[in-house]
């Protein structure tokens, strides 16, 4: 008995104490990349949670129409009150601005004829040029007229001529021509700078301002 135990491989000192310590380090290392990765994952769940919320709001968030109130050619006064409860479209331009301003004007009436428009001059300067609102009126009015066949072209019978600096300061337009579409709550759905000419364009702004989108 003696002799057969003497034959046995001799383990060095320390082996099982050695194993035993190799296990537990390995069991701690696994144990802190899991809670590594769980930090990782919880810290970017937090980190992307509030943009989605901050994003989710911006877009969301509607812009209001500028408070105004002005006197327009037909001798009526306008404002936020009286455009209350309908869409209506607001066309930025100036007593000497012909094109690309008459151009949006028209379209809109050839995209869908009786709108309601504001065209707002954004000079502030009273009769700017020597030009009345009745006489700028006429001249977009006029815009269409063929000289050579005597044709009167259309009239821009529902649309209101008025002063509108302040408000389109205040929606920061600086481009002749250029529109703001108003839903009934009296937020902005578009605001569209330049000249705007695309019937499907106008069509899906304008549905979009009254609802019918």
């Amino acid at each position: 008995m003696n002799r057969h135990m003497a034959n046995q491989p001799t383990l060095p000192n320390g082996f099982f104490s050695t194993a035993k310590q190799e296990e537990g380090l390995n069991r701690e290392q696994y144990q802190m990349n899991s809670m590594t990765k769980i930090l990782a994952f919880l810290t970017l769940t937090l980190l992307l949670t509030p943009l989605t919320g901050c994003t989710a709001e911006e877009e969301e968030e509607a812009v209001a129409f500028p408070a105004f109130s002005s006197l327009a050619d037909n001798d009526e006064t306008y404002d936020n009150a009286r455009m209350a409860g309908s869409p209506f479209i607001v066309v930025f331009s100036a007593e000497w601005c012909n094109s690309p301003c008459y151009t949006t004007m028209h379209a809109l009436w050839a995209a869908q004829p009786e709108l309601p428009v504001l065209v707002m001059s954004t000079d502030p300067v009273e009769n700017a040029t020597g030009v009345t609102l009745s006489e700028w009126h006429a001249s977009a009015d006029a815009h269409d007229d063929d000289d050579t066949t005597g044709d009167a072209g259309v009239s821009l019978t529902t649309y209101a001529f008025m002063k509108g600096s302040e408000v389109a300061a205040a929606l920061d337009i600086t481009r002749p021509g250029s529109l703001a579409f108003v839903n009934g709550e009296g937020e902005v759905t578009y605001l569209h700078e330049g000249r705007m000419d695309d019937t499907d364009e106008i069509l899906k702004r304008w549905s979009e301002a009254s609802g019918t989108a």
